[in-house]
């Protein structure tokens, strides 16, 4: 699995990224809620920033300290789960974190935050957090 979405070089596209690997559009309801808004985007370029500062800095300076590819991540399934609960999805039983979250182990909000993910990010990295 990865880490981050790919990116396109060297002849690929779309065309030829797994499915697993895109980012779905998010539901309707999200863009009628201003928070969300805001958190999406930020979430959607924070990999442009960090990369921007890799490519000015060069591969020997952390350009994300604060981890903020995923924190801005986080801090979006953390709204959703908090403020849209009766829109979250059903958990996944295809997807093992959903079948695993089920079992109670876990703090609630973290189940419904990765219940919100499966909103917004790529099959691919959903069951990371």
């Amino acid at each position: 699995m990865r880490a981050f979405p790919v990116r396109y070089c060297d002849g690929m596209s779309a065309r030829n990224v797994d499915p697993a690997d895109e980012w779905p559009l998010p539901p309707p309801w999200m863009w009628g809620c201003g928070k969300c808004t805001e958190l999406y985007r930020a979430m959607k370029q924070a990999p442009k920033l960090v990369d921007a500062a890799l490519e000015e800095l060069g591969p020997g300076v952390d350009c994300d300290p604060h981890d903020s590819i995923v924190s801005t991540q986080i801090r979006l399934a953390r709204h959703i789960a908090t403020r849209h609960v009766s829109e979250l999805p059903e958990a996944d039983e295809e997807c093992e974190r959903c079948v695993s979250d089920a079992s109670g182990n876990l703090p609630a909000v973290l189940a419904l935050e990765h219940r919100a993910r499966h909103l917004f990010a790529p099959p691919s990295i959903v069951d990371m957090l």
